[in-house]
């Protein structure tokens, strides 16, 4: 299996909360893994994506969320 380049993401105490990867990296994970997609994910990704090309300015900005995200915590 090739390097897998992940990169992760932290709570504003600084635990590991979650971990990106490159779908290039995904895609060999899977292959080598031998994973498939139940029906379900596969439907819920295509009504998704369907909602995104049908109104592509609901979608939210990253950084916008992060930030709010991040206000919340410091109010918690």
């Amino acid at each position: 299996m090739s390097t897998i380049h992940p990169q992760y993401t932290f709570d504003s105490a600084g635990n590991p909360v979650g971990v990106f990867l490159p779908i290039e990296d995904w895609n060999a994970l899977t292959e080598e893994l031998n994973m498939e997609l139940p029906e379900w994910q596969k439907e819920l990704i295509d009504n998704r994506l369907a909602a995104y090309k049908s109104n592509p300015s609901s979608a939210l900005d990253w950084e916008v969320v992060l930030k709010e995200l991040e206000a919340e915590d410091e109010t918690a």
